[in-house]
């Protein structure tokens, strides 16, 4: 049995990742930040040191020192890496489909950040895999959730305001675990895009009411021009299900 390294498995997507992956048949070990600090290179060393490691999928929030840590470990040992980034490294000045050659060029903090442990994860290795990712979707309505957010913004205001300008970059929690699954089995170096509505192009508005329909919700929901941003991530390798085939 072989046995993969996981970050962030107190968060909302990477127990829906280790499912997938304990299904196929890996064994799934977690490093609680909380509980081994990433700062700390004898922790770290010694908790490295304790396992026997064929993979590692980063997930967690964490500094760029400790992406770059694993991404060196990896390299060290010539096993898969995989680290989780985001679709938010680009900003709405330039619309996409963004492909994987497209200018980082975000001004938002977890944007920013997400960049600095992209090249400081390249620095150290150039066979490490990064897949870039949106808003997730899940039918468990908690945690880092679309339908969380959704469900509090009809809670609060009484009705969802959503943009049909915005072309979100986003995926079913299930189907992106099945690409992660993919990634690490594959183990071909490169960056990725992960996106259910790269052909769909769904905009905000056109999938809250798809939402509204599947889940059976009772949802007042307006539609707004606020928000103008083309967030679709492009990559015809990892070609996830489309969010018509899922939601209908």
């Amino acid at each position: 049995m072989k046995t993969i390294l996981m970050t962030g498995l107190t968060g909302t997507l990477a127990p829906k990742v280790a499912k997938q992956f304990s299904q196929r048949g890996w064994h799934v070990v977690e490093w609680n930040h909380h509980q081994v600090a990433p700062d700390s290179e004898q922790d770290s060393n010694t908790f490295w040191q304790s396992q026997t490691i064929d993979a590692v999928c980063h997930m967690a929030m964490g500094s760029e020192e400790w992406a770059a840590w694993l991404a060196k470990r990896c390299a060290q040992q010539k096993i898969p890496y995989l680290f989780v980034s985001t679709a938010m490294v680009f900003d709405a000045e330039v619309d996409g489909p963004y492909g994987i050659f497209n200018e980082r060029n975000t001004k938002d903090d977890y944007g920013l950040y997400k960049v600095r442990c992209e090249d400081a994860i390249w620095r150290m290795n150039p066979d490490a895999m990064i897949a870039r990712i949106g808003w997730q979707i899940h039918d468990e309505a908690v945690g880092n959730n679309m339908l969380t957010h959704l469900e509090r913004q009809q809670r609060e205001d009484g009705l969802i305001s959503a943009s049909q300008s915005w072309y979100p970059a986003t995926s079913h929690m299930d189907d992106t675990a099945m690409g992660f699954l993919q990634l690490i089995e594959r183990n071909e170096p490169g960056l990725y895009h992960l996106d259910s509505n790269a052909n769909d192009r769904l905009s905000f508005y056109q999938l809250v009411c798809l939402l509204k329909e599947h889940y059976k919700t009772e949802w007042k929901v307006v539609a707004n021009d606020a928000y103008h941003h083309d967030q679709r991530l492009r990559d015809e390798r990892i070609a996830l299900p489309p969010l018509s085939a899922r939601f209908g």
